[in-house]
């Protein structure tokens, strides 16, 4: 089945391509040839393995470490069409910790995760309000030596400033209180 049609529809929402967003991507031709009617995809060449980087007026907001597909895709949509729109769905206390958050912020996820999209979603939102945070996002099934690294023995998995992990299934709030505390210690 192809989610050509589906992928078009939600890309469309994203605000004109005049936006400014960018995706680098490498490796990642057969799902971001559709994203060249919508945003600016530049294709780098010398890479080993696939990668996305989203960026705005300059901005990274994040990486993601792999080819959003499967469950991944969704999310990585919705950002996008955010990011253009300059709109976020946290409640007003998901945003004043995320705003307090500062470092970088490893998410490690499979395509097949149900719990990873929850998890992602979240993320991508923190990283989009707050500057100071640095997202990447990691598809263990590509990135194996990341997987092996930071132990990764279920997804989805948090590591925060490459020292604190948080199991990504927790609920948002609790989340943020787990980074903020880390950034205290």
């Amino acid at each position: 089945m192809s989610y050509d049609y589906v992928i078009k529809q939600y890309l469309s929402a994203i605000k004109a391509k005049e936006g400014n967003i960018k995706i680098q991507e490498c490796k990642g031709e057969e799902l971001f040839y559709q994203f060249k009617d919508f945003v600016n995809v530049e294709t780098i060449q010398d890479c080993n393995r696939p990668f996305a980087k989203v960026i705005k007026d300059n901005r990274i907001y994040f990486t993601y470490y792999g080819i959003p597909i499967v469950n991944e895709l969704w999310p990585f949509l919705n950002s996008l069409i955010r990011i253009s729109n300059n709109v976020v769905n946290l409640d007003e206390k998901e945003l004043e910790l995320a705003k307090k958050i500062k470092g970088n912020v490893k998410l490690f996820v499979t395509p097949d995760c149900t719990k990873c999209p929850i998890t992602a979603e979240f993320l991508y939102q923190v990283a989009q309000i707050n500057e100071n945070v640095e997202l990447e996002i990691y598809d263990v099934t590509e990135y194996e030596e990341e997987k092996e690294k930071y132990r990764v023995l279920s997804v989805p998995k948090i590591v925060f400033n490459s020292r604190v992990e948080i199991p990504g299934g927790f609920p948002s709030i609790v989340i943020l209180k787990m980074m903020l505390r880390a950034l205290q210690e």
